[in-house]
């Protein structure tokens, strides 16, 4: 059975910073080669522009802390 799977709370894949973001990159690409539909929304500020990454969906979403300060 396919499931549908989102991941929040990235600052994007694929990694560029580590920890969660790297487990989120593993855990979404095995996801997908298991045949689950997994979307990651990723930081607008994120280096990576693409819609798609080794089949993981990325939806860019607005992120202010740039702005407001980590």
């Amino acid at each position: 059975m396919s499931m549908k799977i989102g991941i929040l709370g990235t600052r994007g894949i694929p990694n560029n910073y580590g920890g969660f973001e790297h487990f989120a990159a593993h855990l979404s690409r095995g996801l997908v080669e298991r045949g689950h539909d997994v979307t990651v929304y990723n930081s607008h500020k994120h280096p990576f522009h693409e819609n798609e990454w080794h089949g993981v969906k990325l939806v860019h979403c607005y992120d202010p802390e740039y702005l407001l300060g980590g």
